[in-house]
């Protein structure tokens, strides 16, 4: 880094310590309160609205009172008392509470991190600077499922799970606290531009590189969203056009398959599976080597191949792996072979790449111009709320009939997505019709 990014070091830890919590907090819900995945779907349902009230409101906050730099301090340090009341936490409720809380700063803060990343610097850069950001956050986000699952496999050793469970709440509290100082000491003072807007879109090359969970929100700016200016543009025949909406309807389903996927696929490990916490911390720490390594693959794809087509093409794998899933539940005993495992981890995180940063550029090429900005945000609010629906519907599921009836009604879903992704016209196709 050079020395105008020495605060990326903040971003840096705190994304480790997010990135712990990943595989944590549902952990938690099983090993320390005993609750079901039902129970992490409406946890999970909760933290993702809270996330998206929180990426709305902190940013208008930050644009009224023309400050960036305390909010995000704030974040961090709301983050570590989150994180060391959870570590002390006795009920279920609690957890839940202190999630959101979490979730809604965790959020909050990525939406003006960027801001300070890209104000008062020339337009041509931006992409570069948030690609940058972006890198830093997920390598932190690698970096902290590493070490969670480092420190749980010695800390098992000499305490309880559930105490090895806590205690590295504790230390995710601490790490949180040290981020919040660092962001005090480094971030610098910009003078904020973006306050007068009524809606910022910004379309990334690199596109999202964050886990796939209900910390969905990549670093974009949307908090400048207006719902009366989205139902106009829906509804408008000067809004988006029919394929555009057709797009973001079919993103929509699609991020609820994915959700009744996602949500409950740790707590699949340590109840259906019986594998130990530090396992599960290995799988998903494949599952994000497999996010990253794909993305530079993903990009060249898309430009030789089409973004539809990409699009397309990752959620048919998504449709066999979790199909092969759900009916591997339904007739298989014990755990897979170990070599199965980590092969569907991998393919899980190669395919969200070429997912997420096809459907963004899908995004800006199908809008208009003059409604590219909104149909980017409209893009972000449709995967925070499909991650909501995903929590709720599976949690259902889940009680109704277990991981297999929710697993396959993810496929089902994923389906339907493509159903109706095959009605969206190639953005060739898009253009000529405008």
């Amino acid at each position: 880094m050079n020395e105008t990014e020495g605060w990326y070091v903040a971003v840096f830890l705190a994304n480790i310590v997010m990135g712990s919590s990943s595989v944590l907090i549902p952990l938690s819900v099983s090993q320390i309160f005993g609750r079901s995945a039902g129970s992490l779907g409406f946890l999970s349902g909760a933290a993702s609205f809270a996330g998206l009230v929180g990426s709305l409101i902190w940013g208008r906050v930050s644009d009224k009172v023309h400050r960036r730099k305390p909010f995000i301090v704030a974040s961090y340090a709301a983050g570590a008392a989150a994180f060391l009341a959870i570590s002390f936490s006795g009920s279920f409720d609690q957890l839940v509470g202190l999630n959101m809380l979490l979730n809604f700063f965790w959020v909050a803060s990525a939406a003006v991190t960027v801001l300070i990343v890209i104000e008062n610097r020339d337009r041509s850069s931006w992409e570069g600077k948030i690609g940058r950001l972006n890198q830093v956050g997920a390598i932190g986000w690698l970096v902290g499922l590493l070490i969670g699952g480092g420190i749980i496999t010695l800390a098992e050793r000499f305490l309880p799970e559930t105490e090895a469970i806590r205690l590295l709440f504790l230390l995710g509290g601490i790490g949180s606290g040290l981020a919040a100082f660092l962001a005090a000491r480094l971030i610098p003072r910009t003078r904020p531009l973006f306050t007068r807007r009524r809606f910022r879109g910004t379309a990334l090359a690199l596109g999202n590189l964050l886990f796939e969970r209900a910390r969905f929100a990549p670093f974009h700016i949307y908090h400048r969203f207006h719902p009366r200016r989205v139902i106009r543009s829906i509804t408008h025949p000067d809004g988006f056009l029919p394929g555009t909406k057709r797009f973001l309807a079919a993103t929509f389903i699609a991020f609820a398959a994915l959700g009744m996927f996602g949500i409950p696929l740790p707590l699949l490990l340590v109840e259906r599976f019986s594998l130990p916490s530090s396992a599960v911390f290995l799988y998903f720490t494949i599952q994000q080597l497999g996010v990253i390594v794909a993305y530079p693959l993903a990009a060249r794809r898309i430009k030789r191949k089409g973004n539809r087509r990409v699009q397309i093409g990752s959620l048919l794998v998504r449709v066999v792996l979790f199909g092969g899933t759900a009916i591997y539940l339904a007739f298989g005993h014990g755990a897979p072979p170990t070599w199965a495992i980590v092969a569907g981890f991998l393919l899980y995180g190669l395919t969200w790449s070429y997912f997420q940063l096809s459907g963004v550029a899908l995004t800006s090429r199908l809008a208009k111009e003059e409604n590219r900005g909104l149909a980017l945000g409209l893009y972000n609010a449709l995967a925070g709320a499909g991650w909501i629906t995903a929590g709720l519907g599976s949690g259902l599921l889940m009680n109704l009939g277990g991981y297999g009836l929710a697993f396959a009604g993810s496929v089902g879903l994923l389906i339907l997505s493509l159903a109706v992704l095959r009605t969206v016209p190639a953005p060739e196709e898009a253009r000529e019709k405008e």
